[in-house]
């Protein structure tokens, strides 16, 4: 049977020891607050985790320590160093003629480190590029705008030096037929920004069609048209008569958009055949005016810059013209 002041202790005990407990909730309380978003946290590290490099890990990287921000597409990082365009590095791949520190890697979207993995294609050594390069040329007619041709044709990077060497490859394309300004270039992450219209880089072409245009069918092709066997109109353009003759016309176009031969499409869908082509510009570039047809000439820092930070205007809703 308790006494009273066994009663009194017990008292005292129980609470003093609620208050050390409540003590010690508000000592730990931003620490129990962050809790749930620490787990959070947690579980959202292990979701934005891709699959990586098999060999990853024996190259002394935890697998632990990779994040979806370090690591780079294996396709991408093949692309970048000139083995092959991102399709073609894909079946690479997929073939298993790709390995990463000795492990055969045969699933896209694989990510490694540049820095830290080996990368093999066949059997030879990947590196990356220590140093990128831009190359300016004037295309004459004739050329096909590829960088190799299994067929054994002359290719626009066979007039430019060590070209395969650094492997440059065309930014976009001009037919055989077409003359004019070219890019070139091994930084081939840029390829996609400086082509797809959504980027804003426009072209301008002088065109030379058959006969004699009127104005109503250059309108025409300003709004759009649609185009043989295709769904979707042409995105709105400049279409600017500079002469007209009786046999022949000039006309000064300006696109954003790179369909397969489409200038010529357009032209002829409309009743014109295009019989010469030449690309003036592209984006901020202009075709010298000293640049012969089949010279060429590295861009200079600034134009590259320039090139690079120029897409996009078409947010400020510039004019084409």
């Amino acid at each position: 049977m308790f006494t009273f002041i066994q009663v009194a202790m017990l008292s005292f005990q129980t609470t003093h020891r609620i208050h050390n407990i409540v003590k010690e909730f508000f000592l730990y309380k931003p620490i129990w607050r962050n809790y749930y978003s620490l787990r959070v946290l947690r579980v959202n590290n292990y979701f934005s985790s891709r699959t990586y490099c098999a060999g990853a890990s024996s190259s002394g990287i935890g697998r632990n320590t990779i994040t979806a921000e370090t690591g780079e597409r294996l396709q991408k990082f093949l692309s970048n160093c000139g083995i092959a365009s991102r399709r073609h590095a894909e079946e690479l791949i997929s073939s298993g003629r790709v390995k990463c520190n000795g492990v055969v890697v045969t699933t896209l979207g694989t990510k490694i480190l540049p820095d830290k993995d080996l990368i093999e294609v066949d059997g030879r050594a990947v590196y990356q590029r220590s140093c990128f390069r831009w190359v300016m040329v004037n295309k004459p007619f004739g050329l096909i705008t590829t960088a190799s041709d299994d067929r054994g044709r002359r290719t626009v990077c066979d007039l430019v030096n060590d070209a395969h060497k650094d492997g440059l490859v065309p930014v976009g394309r001009l037919d055989q037929a077409s003359t004019g300004l070219l890019l070139l270039t091994n930084e081939t992450n840029w390829i996609h920004k400086l082509l797809h219209p959504k980027f804003g880089h426009s072209k301008e072409y002088i065109v030379c069609v058959q006969g004699r245009i009127e104005e109503k069918t250059l309108d025409k092709l300003r709004r759009g048209i649609l185009l043989p066997g295709e769904e979707k109109l042409t995105a709105p353009a400049v279409f600017k008569a500079v002469a007209c003759y009786a046999n022949h016309s000039y006309v000064r176009v300006v696109i954003r958009e790179g369909r397969k031969r489409q200038i010529r499409r357009m032209f002829l869908t409309v009743g014109h055949v295009v019989l010469s082509l030449e690309r003036i510009r592209f984006g901020s570039l202009l075709l010298p005016t000293d640049l012969k047809p089949g010279k060429w000439r590295d861009l200079s820092q600034s134009e590259v810059t320039k090139l690079k930070t120029e897409f996009g205007h078409f947010v400020r809703r510039k004019s084409l013209a």
